[in-house]
């Protein structure tokens, strides 16, 4: 018998690919009418959900006023021996906009790609609070940025510990709201936030400041799909 090692949810709490049963059912439980099912290949749950390689789906709500709805991924290059973050702020105009960095300190390295992925939530934070929001809604793909700032999951190093304390700080300030995103389901910004984050390995010079809305020029991709 077949090893399902790809869950698909075309209806539930949050759609699209899983990798792991665990993920899945956070999906669909308690979800009335859920739908999904599990396949041994990534291309079957992607058939299942209507996903083809060639199209990648863009999200087209628009934050509350003001509310801000921010994208994060972060990467890791071990021959560069940095890690980077990247993020895509949607504002409640449509406007978008995006921010990069790297970082190589010997202490976070041994984090990887997750050092970043937690840099760009803190850098989305912080963005968000500088330019006057009420709220923050941050989505991700990795599921420490919100499980270590719940204490679902234990911070169990120094770096984990102090991510999870400066979000629960800051949410004394703004309300933030988390949203995983499913992976290998090309959601557009999404992706777009992964390009920013492998960007930043090679030309961010470490952290950029953080910086006013009017200081930043709109992001215009050449490569979009409706």
């Amino acid at each position: 018998m077949a090893v399902k090692k790809y869950y698909g949810v075309k209806k539930g709490k949050t759609t699209g690919v899983f990798e792991t049963w665990q993920e899945c059912r956070e999906a669909v439980e308690g979800y009335p009418g859920a739908e999904y099912k599990g396949f041994p290949t990534l291309e079957e749950a992607k058939d299942y959900l209507g996903i083809s390689d060639g199209a990648r789906r863009r999200e087209r709500e628009l934050p509350d006023e003001g509310n801000l709805l921010a994208y994060v991924d972060g990467s890791y290059d071990d021959s560069l021996k940095k890690y980077a973050f990247g993020c895509v702020f949607i504002l409640p105009d449509g406007r978008v906009l995006t921010e990069y960095g790297n970082g190589d300190n010997a202490q976070s390295l041994q984090h990887r790609n997750v050092t970043g992925e937690m840099l760009g939530a803190m850098y989305a934070v912080k963005f968000a609070m500088r330019n006057g929001f009420s709220g923050i809604e941050l989505r991700y793909d990795y599921q420490g940025i919100e499980k270590w700032v719940t204490g679902e999951w234990r911070s169990r190093t120094l770096l984990t510990s102090k991510y999870a304390a400066a979000m629960r700080e800051w949410a004394g300030s703004i309300k933030i709201r988390f949203v995983k995103v499913a992976a290998h389901t090309n959601v557009y910004y999404n992706e777009l936030a992964d390009k920013m984050a492998k960007t930043g390995l090679r030309e961010a010079d470490g952290i950029p400041k953080v910086r006013q809305i009017g200081e930043m020029k709109e992001y215009h991709g050449t490569d979009e799909t409706e």
